[in-house]
């Protein structure tokens, strides 16, 4: 699998011709990525910086959007959505935000969007086990420190990637707070399940 950072909130995951797309920003969104074409795409709140479906679906591919909770299958991607706390979104839902869990390409992934609690909900938290990859955003109206370290301590993945919203402060404390304060961004992230099994609880920034 290969992971990159596409800009704004919006990850995309590849593994041979599927891509999956986390969080594209839309075209209202001050957050600009250049279009590109994936096989699902990830929507975790309805806001415009996290939303842009149509951003993720240019090309001849037809994307299939997820957005909420519920169970699906596309291809070989299982993706199983969770109800959160978001501080975004509650115009347009009671929650906010949807935390995905995600079977892809032999690893586990979880998707915590624009989570605002530092607690799953039970349902979340008695089905989700075994992650490998675990996506958290730091800062803005989502998490501080404190709260993502909390949440990623009790979730005990093999690798944690994890992204500022706003500005960057809290995810330096973060790292701090991780013992990764020398961790240097990457453009891209090359993972094989094998390399993962090895991890426990590495940090990788992407940029």
């Amino acid at each position: 699998m290969v992971i990159t950072y596409a800009g704004g909130y919006c990850f995309k995951l590849s593994a041979g011709d599927t891509m999956l797309a986390i969080n594209p920003p839309s075209a209202k969104s001050a957050h600009k990525v250049s279009k590109f074409g994936a096989d699902v795409v990830l929507v975790s709140t309805e806001h415009m910086d996290w939303n842009g479906e149509e951003t993720a679906a240019h090309s001849s591919k037809d994307s299939f959007v997820i957005r909420g909770p519920g169970a699906y299958e596309v291809g070989d991607i299982v993706v199983t959505g969770y109800a959160s706390e978001g501080a975004m979104g509650k115009e347009t839902s009671d929650y906010g935000n949807t935390v995905y869990a995600v079977e892809f390409d032999g690893m586990k992934i979880l998707v915590l969007g624009a989570i605002s609690s530092s607690k799953l909900s039970q349902e979340a938290r008695g089905d989700i086990d075994g992650v490998d990859i675990v996506f958290v955003p730091v800062g803005g109206e989502t998490l501080d420190a404190k709260g993502a370290h909390e949440l990623v301590v009790g979730l005990e993945p093999k690798l944690i990637i994890p992204y500022a919203v706003g500005d960057d402060g809290e995810l330096k404390n973060f790292l701090e707070t991780e013992g990764a304060k020398g961790v240097k961004p990457v453009e891209k992230l090359t993972l094989r399940s094998k390399e993962i099994a090895m991890m426990t609880g590495e940090i990788a920034v992407l940029k």
